[in-house]
């Protein structure tokens, strides 16, 4: 695992859930791509990997995140991916979340802010990436273990949002 330097990085969570941070979900599999690289190249290594999201990074430094809804709107666009840079279509103000967050705060954050991806960032460093998918499956444990009403509740609202 690489670990990469934070650059712009906008943080969020709280502490909590006790035996379920962030930490104990997220993706330690860190893919990346050269913000002078393609769409194309990103998509390819997104489906080699089997992930939704890339880390943009240069020299070390997380410079945006790409995501497969960035893939669906340049698609809608009829944009040429292989004529595309990343660079011109990632998100730069990235979120982020630390490793003892807990699984509520990443699925309040992915909720209100509408996103699928957040890397997981301690001292600059980043240390993995949390999807949508990790907290739901996440959230449906701790609701089956526990009969956690709040985590209900939030479950609920992000499948309503969609």
């Amino acid at each position: 695992m690489a670990i990469v330097p934070g650059y712009a990085l906008v943080a969020f969570g709280t502490k909590g859930v006790p035996g379920m941070a962030i930490s104990d979900v997220m993706n330690l599999k860190l893919v990346s791509v050269r913000p002078d690289e393609t769409a194309h190249v990103a998509v390819a290594r997104m489906l080699e990997s089997g992930v939704g999201s890339v880390l943009v990074c240069e020299d070390n430094h997380l410079l945006g995140i790409f995501t497969e809804r960035d893939v669906l709107r340049l698609a809608g666009e009829s944009a040429d991916l292989r004529q595309v840079r990343v660079a011109d279509v990632m998100t730069k103000q990235v979120l982020s979340i630390g490793p003892d967050d807990d699984v509520l705060a990443a699925a309040r954050l992915m909720g209100e802010k509408r996103i699928r991806h957040v890397p997981v960032v301690q001292d600059g460093n980043i240390l993995g990436v949390v999807g949508i998918r990790d907290v739901m499956r996440s959230l449906v444990e701790l609701i089956w273990r526990s009969h956690d009403d709040d985590a209900r509740a939030t479950a609920r609202a992000l499948l309503e949002r969609g």
